[in-house]
């Protein structure tokens, strides 16, 4: 009886042991290994910080409006003389290609240049009678758009980790567009809560700070905060432009797209033209972006005319 327990006591240990270098075994196996995704030159860390950076992919998550024929409420436009009754518009994005360049880069700088290409459909609602702004009919129009935003950094640190050595110092005005020489944004202005206001004509050379360094810092903006946006384009065309705003985009329940149209001010015969809106921002704090697209006329009220658009970003903080 004695030998019996002693030789169940060995198996028992022995069983014990095999077990532990099985499960020892198995968690040092090389397919079990954990993949290390961490960028491993400057360049791949630069890269990886300006697609993560909240301020920079805000403008991505406006400029696609996946979703505002349904959020959207009717713009306004009222009856046309052509047989095309826009009610809404919107922009539905199919694909993104992104393309980060490095232009510069010393041992406590660095600058780099994001040139994103939107594919997608313009979407256009429409109605065969305008007094009751109700949507029969949505005209698909394919486009391919291209913005870009130059990014400037600073080195903080020395580690093994690229990624903890940089920081993002300040980003330009994002600028882009189908590049019609027909239409162009030449100006923007916003009114400050200071009473101050800020006028953007070169937004590639237009940078607001990250936090760091001595550039113009970005507009920061209360919650619900009225402010007054007044848009400058040059149109080969006649008719009054289609100009809108979209904003308030953003990760999380609580954000949600805002779209609003422009109202003419005032043009002259050279085709420039002024246009102004005001808009309130979300209540939810962080960066955004609005964007701000202009189109002529016809590419809304006409089926078969070309999607023609200039488009630039306007950075902001809400606190």
């Amino acid at each position: 009886m004695k030998n019996s327990k002693k030789i169940l006591l060995k198996l028992s240990s022995v069983i014990l042991v095999l077990f532990f270098a099985v499960f020892i075994g198995c968690k040092n196996s090389p397919t079990d290994s954990v993949v290390n995704t961490d960028p491993t030159t400057d360049k791949a860390a630069l890269e990886k910080i300006t697609l993560e950076d909240s301020a920079l992919s805000s403008f991505e998550l406006n400029y696609n409006e996946e979703g505002m024929m349904d959020l959207m409420d009717p713009l306004g436009l009222g009856k046309t003389t052509s047989e095309i009754f826009p009610v809404k518009v919107g922009r539905k994005i199919t694909s993104v290609t992104r393309t980060f360049t490095i232009n510069q880069i010393t041992d406590t700088t660095a600058e780099g240049n994001l040139v994103i290409v939107f594919t997608g459909n313009l979407l256009i609602g429409i109605t065969r009678d305008p007094s009751t702004k109700v949507i029969d009919t949505v005209i698909t129009k394919p486009f391919v758009t291209t913005v870009e935003r130059n990014v400037k950094f600073v080195k903080v640190a020395n580690t093994v980790n690229p990624q903890m050595n940089w920081r993002i110092a300040s980003s330009s005005v994002t600028k882009g567009g189908t590049n019609s020489p027909n239409i162009y944004i030449k100006s923007i202005k916003a009114y400050l809560p200071s009473g101050d206001s800020i006028t953007i004509t070169d937004p590639l050379n237009y940078y607001f700070s990250h936090g760091l360094g001595r550039m113009k810092e970005m507009p920061s903006f209360a919650m619900n905060q009225e402010v007054t946006l007044v848009v400058e384009i040059h149109s080969a065309y006649a008719a009054e432009d289609f100009v809108t705003l979209t904003f308030g985009g953003g990760q999380g329940p609580m954000h949600q797209r805002v779209k609003g149209k422009f109202t003419l001010v005032s043009d002259d015969e050279q085709g420039n033209k002024v246009y102004s809106l005001k808009f309130h921002t979300r209540p939810v704090r962080g960066h955004s972006h609005t964007v701000i697209d202009a189109l002529p006329a016809q590419v809304i009220k006409d089926d078969v005319a070309p999607v023609e658009s200039s488009a630039w970003g306007f950075p902001y903080l809400v606190k």
